[in-house]
């Protein structure tokens, strides 16, 4: 094999270690959270939210009606029991019994609107709770496949690993901190001919150059972006 390959193989068995350690991550964080979770029970959370207030107003309007109401009778009894004689107190009471008669029909209307928004309130907090049970199960129903992935995936990059360092090994010292430095700024680092040109930049090499990285007597770097080119 020579050390243009060598090189190679190393980059392979990088690239690998590098996917499946994407890949973990990925399944990691899928475990970890869930933003069509996190939206549905923000959704629910809002609609609780919006339930409670609708709730607490029609109770207040009602309590304030059923105050009214309580007025209406207790007045409506002083007129007609005989317990009040003088004209004028009788006509202040019927002045004040006929405003608090406009006054609760109008709150009246009032308590069957807030009502009727407490009700589709409730509906619509009902809906979203709902629609976070679905999602939750869905997610408990993942979660087992999943696991079982990210447990197989440490497996495979366990053994990545294993064959990154084997693959280490066989590189001369020199050329693995030139591949080290190399590969930091440029990805791939090693690259093949595609046809006279670097396979990385595409610019056009030398006669010698070609020659050289084709019987791979030697490292070759492309003159232009400094990739390590393999036969």
């Amino acid at each position: 094999m020579s050390r243009g390959d060598a090189l190679r193989r190393l980059q392979a068995a990088d690239q690998q270690v590098a996917a499946l350690r994407d890949d973990i991550a990925g399944i990691e964080a899928t475990l970890r959270g869930d933003a069509e979770l996190d939206r549905r029970r923000a959704s629910a959370a809002a609609a609780n939210a919006v339930r409670l207030d609708a709730g607490a107003q029609a109770a207040g309007v009602e309590a304030e009606f059923e105050t009214l109401q309580k007025r209406v009778r207790g007045l409506d009894r002083r007129l007609y029991d005989g317990s009040v004689r003088n004209p004028q107190e009788l006509l202040e009471m019927q002045r004040e019994l006929e405003a608090i008669r406009e006054r609760a029909s109008a709150m009246e209307g009032h308590a069957i609107e807030l009502l009727e928004a407490a009700e589709a309130a409730e509906t619509d907090a009902e809906a979203a709770a709902q629609a976070v049970t679905v999602r939750e199960t869905e997610r408990a129903t993942e979660a087992g496949p999943l696991q079982q992935r990210l447990d197989a995936r440490r497996g495979e990059l366990v053994e990545a690993v294993a064959a990154r360092e084997t693959a280490a090994a066989a590189v001369d010292p020199a050329d693995l901190r030139l591949y080290e430095r190399v590969s930091a700024r440029r990805n791939p680092a090693v690259v093949r001919l595609s046809g006279d040109a670097c396979g990385g930049c595409h610019l056009p090499l030398s006669i010698d150059e070609r020659h050289a990285v084709r019987t791979g007597a030697d490292i070759v770097q492309c003159p232009n972006c400094d990739r390590i080119l393999a036969p």
